[in-house]
């Protein structure tokens, strides 16, 4: 663990992270993509190549490519392949789900129990990926646990495939961690069904459900309490200190944290500063301070998050505008239409219209 090297990075300016450009671990694809792709026929140069991505990256243990760009990239190499369960043949690659997350896989194998391996990968997911939010919590009604997923960039209306490729790799992991005796009791997509629902279940064994409130497992209350078998604590310990070192802890914005609790709660009547602020163990004046520290306002968050979805959902020309509009906790489709002109200068029509045509929703969001 004492060789540390800077990453090959595969775009000039990933030196300058934000919620628009922000890394991911080449190891998420390395191996995997271009075995899938040769597969079913096709060349992982070329590809690659489209996204500007460079093939190197792939071979590097320690390299990063911008995370945005392998988001577009999965899209388009499963649409030009014509292989709507291109995410999940790529998490098929990797049977154990963490080897791709790079010295967080060796503190997650040395954990105490499968939740403490978990709750340690969300506190420090921005090894992986900065662009990423990840947790644990138990469903409101305290029937199960949720092991959720969502991506923290703006702008990128087709997440599909990454997202599956995420839920999958997860579910590996879950798996692996317990020696198999952990299996998700329902898996939950915010987006559509594309591939043949045999698909998701021959990959999940389990209910898939699609045009949930967020990407989560679902999983029977207390199984992540289960003890991990043969770990080795000064493993755990080196481990840990490896990545305090090289990767130190920053403070985790309140904005996203917000905008990850906005995007389970806005088709409920519970979306107030308030309910938040409560969630979040905040005195509601200390919530709308540290926004104001932060640059933005609960009011601003709720915008920007109710975009995104949005532009998500009208990405999929199966996604109702009544229910598009109940996402986004919208009484009226004709709401929708007016925050559709205001947002993108186009209605809710005129944008699948565009998407019909070939055009892609990120030009009609500049």
């Amino acid at each position: 663990m004492s060789n540390i090297s800077m990453p090959l990075v595969a775009r000039a300016d990933a030196e300058r992270p934000s919620r628009h450009a922000a890394f991911v671990r080449a190891d998420a694809l390395r191996g995997s993509f271009s075995a899938v792709v040769r597969a079913l026929g096709g060349n992982p140069s070329r590809f690659l190549a489209a996204e500007g991505i460079n093939k190197d990256v792939l071979e590097d243990s320690s390299g990063v490519l911008m995370f945005r760009s392998m988001i577009d990239l999965l899209e388009h190499t499963s649409h030009e392949l014509d292989c709507p369960d291109f995410g999940l043949r790529l998490a098929r690659q990797c049977s154990d789900g963490i080897s791709v997350l790079g010295p967080l896989e060796v503190a997650m194998r040395n954990s105490s129990t499968v939740r403490a391996a978990f709750n340690y990968c969300a506190k420090y997911m921005h090894v992986y990926s900065p662009a990423i939010h990840f947790g644990v919590l138990r469903d409101e009604h305290g029937r199960g646990e949720l092991m959720y997923w969502d991506i923290l960039l703006d702008d990128v209306p087709y997440q599909r495939q990454v997202s599956e490729h995420a839920l999958g790799l997860a579910c590996n992991a879950v798996k692996a961690l317990s020696d198999g005796e952990i299996r998700p009791r329902e898996i939950w997509f915010a987006h559509a069904a594309k591939a043949p629902m045999n698909s998701y279940r021959e990959f999940f064994g389990a209910p898939v459900r699609f045009d949930m409130p967020y990407n989560a497992l679902y999983l029977r209350e207390s199984e992540l309490d289960r003890p991990i078998a043969n770990r080795h604590a000064q493993i755990y310990e080196m481990a840990t200190t490896y990545i305090d070192l090289t990767y130190p802890l920053s403070s985790v914005l309140l904005t996203s944290q917000v905008r990850v609790i906005l995007g389970r709660l806005l088709a409920t009547n519970r979306c107030t500063q308030t309910v938040i602020a409560a969630m979040l163990a905040m005195h509601p004046r200390t919530f709308q301070r540290r926004l104001r520290e932060e640059g933005t306002t609960f009011e601003e968050i709720v915008d920007t998050v109710r975009r995104e979805i949005a532009l998500r959902s009208l990405s999929d020309g199966s996604v109702s505008l009544v229910r598009i509009a109940e996402k986004l906790g919208y009484s009226e489709t004709s709401v929708l239409t007016r925050s559709c002109q205001r947002w993108f200068n186009l209605s809710p029509r005129e944008m699948r219209k565009a998407v019909a045509a070939g055009l892609t929703l990120q030009s009609c969001s500049r």
